[in-house]
């Protein structure tokens, strides 16, 4: 049985300063390095996601980054590339062909495919996932659990909390395709935006206190429910002045990582640094996927009058 009492302590930071609604490099150039420096102090490591426009001005930047431990993976705003703002409007070939687009910007900047992989909006639809399959993708997030945002084509109530392998044919199914969904950390019960999006790690939405009560409740629903891999996943955008230690946004991501160790010594538990790399290597190795049960969806009929 694998040890429930390890969390991976992980941050997502979605890099996307130079889309068309900052326009800003340098300020991205900034907010990175500051987050690779604030991690790195405190023992993490990040997982970076770079729109396009993002990897082709600063792809020094995240070769340096990945040299350091970070891991770097792509990053999609369709409008960026000139196409509508959601992934989610899109049939299966115009979402490869977008994808694929944004790959091959990739692998130009980083010398080597991506494997990670970040919807923006967390906009999908049931043909995402076998996409992302089809074209070589291995782990990352398009679902946010519990949104329901229909005007960003980002639908995903009833979605399994944590990591897990996406079903083919329904998105917020487990299933079997070969791509490690690793949700965001989230309290299903606390509710934004007139109760559409749940409350998130994500360091910029509410303060340190606040961000304390989601880690305490999810670290005790994972101690409770035992899932195969355990981890706290704080998330941000390099969009916010990270190199200045007096920023609002840096003093809040260090609380939360003081928070996130605190609660875990507090639950008797143990953490190590990894990225959305890390968590879905350990999925997988405990998680075959030939060996993952078939989705069944029995029908339940306890209200049924059968007399």
């Amino acid at each position: 049985m694998p040890d429930e009492t390890t969390f991976i302590l992980s941050c997502k930071v979605d890099c996307e300063a130079t889309q068309p609604a900052i326009r800003d490099a340098a300020l991205g150039d900034r907010a990175s390095r500051g987050l690779a420096d604030v991690l790195e102090k405190a023992g993490l490591r990040g997982t970076f996601l770079c729109i396009p426009s993002e990897l082709s001005g600063q792809a020094a930047l995240y070769r340096e980054l990945e040299q350091r431990g970070h891991e770097i993976g792509l990053h999609l705003h369709p409008a960026d590339q000139g196409y509508e703002e959601f992934l989610g409007i899109y049939d299966p070939e115009m979402q490869e062909k977008i994808i694929r687009e944004a790959m091959n910007i990739f692998e130009q900047a980083m010398g080597r495919p991506p494997e990670g992989f970040c919807s923006g909006y967390g906009s999908g639809n049931d043909h995402t996932y076998p996409v992302l399959e089809k074209i070589g993708l291995r782990h990352g997030a398009v679902g946010i659990p519990t949104r329901v945002l229909p005007e960003c084509c980002s639908v995903w109530a009833g979605m399994p909390l944590g990591a897990y392998y996406p079903h083919r044919y329904f998105r917020t199914l487990p299933g079997d395709v070969d791509f490690v969904q690793v949700s965001g950390t989230l309290d299903p019960d606390s509710r934004m935006w007139g109760g559409k999006h749940p409350q998130d790690l994500r360091v910029e939405l509410v303060d340190a206190k606040n961000h304390w009560y989601t880690i305490h409740k999810d670290v005790q629903r994972q101690l409770r429910d035992r899932p195969s891999v355990c981890y706290i996943q704080i998330g941000t955008h390099n969009i916010f002045e990270y190199t200045d230690p007096r920023d609002f946004r840096r003093q809040t991501l260090e609380k939360m990582i003081g928070h996130a160790k605190r609660i875990l010594e507090d639950a008797g538990a143990v953490w190590r640094a990894g990225t959305w790399a890390d968590i879905a290597t350990l999925y997988r190795q405990r998680n075959p996927r030939g060996a993952v049960a078939e989705t069944r969806l029995p029908l339940d009929r306890r209200g049924y009058d059968n007399r």
